[in-house]
C-alpha cells in the first residue's frame, strides 16, 4: 500500500507544475489554433506556420466544488471559513482540473479549395474528483452519521502526459463548410483511479469507522527500480548530448508504445450573407497504455475505533501515528499486475451562431459542453471588432462552472508576417474578485502568416 501512495505522490508532483474548456478561442477563426476546436475554420491567410521558438502556450485551472465567496465570511480585515458551510455549497461529485499544453509546430496551407494542416503539440492533464461526503465527515464528525454508510466511490483521478500528431482538412461547398482532423496520440505517462466501491460505515454504538475499498490503481510510464519502487533518477539524471540516445529521459519522451487516436470534425452553414451556424466536436478518442504498466489492486477493509489517549497519558506514551497508519494499510491488498488498459479523452462539443453586425463587427452565441465523467455545459456570448488588417479585439461573457462572472478577452496584432495573439477566459475573477474564482485559462503565441486568399471585407479583421 505504501508503494501505491508513493506512486501517486510522484505523479501528482510531476503534473502539478503545469497549470478544459476554451470559450473565447473558437470566435477567433483567423487564428490557426482555433481549428483545434473547430476544424471547419477557413482562415484568411494562405499559409500559417508555428515554430518552436514561437510556441503556442496554453494553461487552465478549474475548481467547481464551490464558489469561495459562498463559504467565506469577512470579519473586519479577516476572511473566516466555516467548514460546516462547505458541504451545502457542493454537489455530490466535484472536480479539480488542471491542463497545460504547448504547440511545437504547425503548418497550414491552401491548395485550390482545400485547406490542409499538420501540427504537433504536447498536453498535460489532471482531473481529480472528490465526493461531498468527504467534507461532510470532516466538518460534522462521525457522530452525525452514526448507523450510516457514506459513499466515497466518486473519489478518483486521471493524470496524463501525452503528445499529439494531428492532420486536418477543410473545404467549402456552396453555403456549407466541412472540416475534420485525425490525431495520433503518443502516451508518455498516466495514473488512473476510479474505484468500483469506496465507503466508510459509522458504527451506531461506539462510532467506529469501517473503511471498505475495491478498485484498481492503473499506472503507465512511471519508471521503477529493481524493487518495483518508483525511480525518479530517470528525470533527474544529467543529459549527455554525445550519448543522448542512451539517456532514459530521451527514451521516455520518444517511445510510441502507448498509442492512441482522436477524431475531431465539424460542419458550418452560411444561412445568408450575415448569418452562419457551426457545429463541431473535438478530442473524441482514447490512449491504450501498455508500456511500463504497473497496476495495483486496492481491496480490503479496516475498522478504526479511535485512540486510547488516557492509557497513553498515564503510561507516558505518545500516540504512535505511524503504527496506526501501518495497521490500517496492512489490511488492504496491494497486489500488482501489468495488464494494459484504456483511458478516454474528454470530448468537447461546440454549437455556435454568428451574425455580422457591420463590415468588421461580429456577434456570436455559443453553447459548449465537455464530458469528463459528467456533462459540463457552458454558454457564451461574444462580440469581435476589427480595426483594419493589423488589429482585432474580442470580448466574451460566459456562464461556466457555476459562475456568471466569466469575462473573456482576445486580441490579435499583425505586424507584417507575424500574427501575435493572446486569449483568456475568466480573467475577471483571478484579477479583480478572487473569491468568485472557479475557472481560468490563458493562451498566447505567435504565428507566421502569408498570403490572403479571401477578400478583406466580411468577417472582422478582414
Amino acid at each position: 500500500m505504501k508503494r501505491i501512495l508513493l506512486v501517486i505522490a510522484i505523479f501528482c508532483s510531476s503534473n502539478a507544475v503545469f497549470a478544459q474548456s476554451e470559450l473565447t478561442l473558437p470566435f477567433m477563426e483567423h487564428v490557426f489554433q482555433s481549428s483545434y476546436l473547430n476544424p471547419t475554420v477557413r482562415p484568411e491567410h494562405t499559409i500559417s506556420i508555428g515554430l518552436p521558438a514561437m510556441s503556442s502556450v496554453y494553461m487552465q485551472v478549474i475548481h467547481n466544488g464551490f464558489v469561495p465567496n459562498s463559504v467565506l465570511a469577512k470579519e473586519g480585515n479577516t476572511l473566516v471559513l466555516n467548514p460546516q458551510d462547505l458541504p451545502g455549497a457542493m454537489k455530490n461529485s466535484n472536480m479539480i482540473y488542471a491542463n497545460a499544453g504547448i504547440e511545437f509546430f504547425h503548418l497550414r496551407f491552401k491548395v485550390y479549395h482545400w485547406d490542409y494542416w499538420f501540427a504537433v503539440r504536447q498536453n498535460h492533464e489532471m482531473s481529480f474528483f472528490y465526493p461531498k461526503d468527504l467534507f461532510k465527515l470532516a466538518a460534522f464528525g462521525n457522530y452525525e452519521f452514526a448507523g450510516q454508510t457514506m459513499d466515497f466511490s466518486p473519489l478518483g483521478f486521471n493524470m496524463s502526459l501525452y503528445r499529439e500528431y494531428t492532420f486536418g482538412m477543410a473545404t467549402e461547398v456552396n453555403e456549407w463548410a466541412y472540416g475534420g482532423r485525425i490525431s495520433l496520440l503518443q502516451g508518455l505517462g498516466n495514473t488512473y483511479l476510479k474505484p468500483k466501491t469506496l465507503s466508510i460505515a459509522v458504527d451506531d454504538d461506539m462510532y467506529a469507522l469501517t473503511a471498505d475499498a475495491n478498485g484498481v490503481l492503473y499506472t503507465s510510464g512511471i519508471p521503477l527500480d529493481s524493487a518495483n519502487m518508483p525511480d525518479i533518477s530517470r528525470y533527474t539524471e544529467g543529459f549527455d548530448m554525445a550519448n543522448y540516445k542512451e539517456n532514459q529521459l530521451y527514451q521516455f519522451l520518444t517511445r510510441f508504445r502507448n498509442p492512441g487516436v482522436a477524431l475531431s470534425g465539424g460542419v458550418s452553414y452560411k444561412y445568408d450573407s450575415r448569418t452562419k451556424f457551426t457545429l463541431s466536436f473535438s478530442d473524441l478518442g482514447f490512449i491504450s497504455w501498455s508500456d511500463s504498466t504497473k497496476n495495483y489492486l486496492l481491496k480490503g477493509n479496516h475498522t478504526f475505533s479511535g485512540v486510547d489517549g488516557l492509557a497513553d497519558f498515564l503510561y507516558g506514551r505518545g500516540v504512535n501515528t505511524d503504527s496506526i497508519i501501518d495497521a490500517a494499510l496492512d489490511n488492504f491488498s496491494d497486489d500488482d499486475f501489468s495488464d494494459s488498459y484504456l483511458t478516454w479523452l474528454s470530448p468537447k462539443i461546440y454549437l455556435r451562431a454568428d451574425y455580422q453586425l457591420a463590415r468588421r463587427t461580429q456577434l456570436g452565441l455559443q453553447l459548449y459542453s465537455v464530458i469528463n465523467r459528467k456533462f459540463y455545459p457552458a454558454f457564451t456570448v461574444g462580440i469581435q471588432q476589427g480595426f483594419g488588417r493589423v488589429f482585432s479585439v474580442l470580448l466574451t461573457g460566459s456562464f461556466n462552472q457555476r459562475s456568471f462572472t466569466n469575462l473573456g478577452f482576445g486580441m490579435v496584432i499583425k505586424p507584417g508576417p507575424f500574427q501575435i495573439y493572446l486569449v483568456a477566459d475568466n480573467y475577471y475573477s483571478p484579477v479583480v474578485d478572487p473569491l468568485s474564482f472557479t475557472n481560468f485559462n490563458f493562451r498566447t503565441g505567435v504565428n507566421l502568416v502569408f498570403g490572403r486568399p479571401k477578400k478583406p471585407q466580411g468577417l472582422p479583421y478582414r
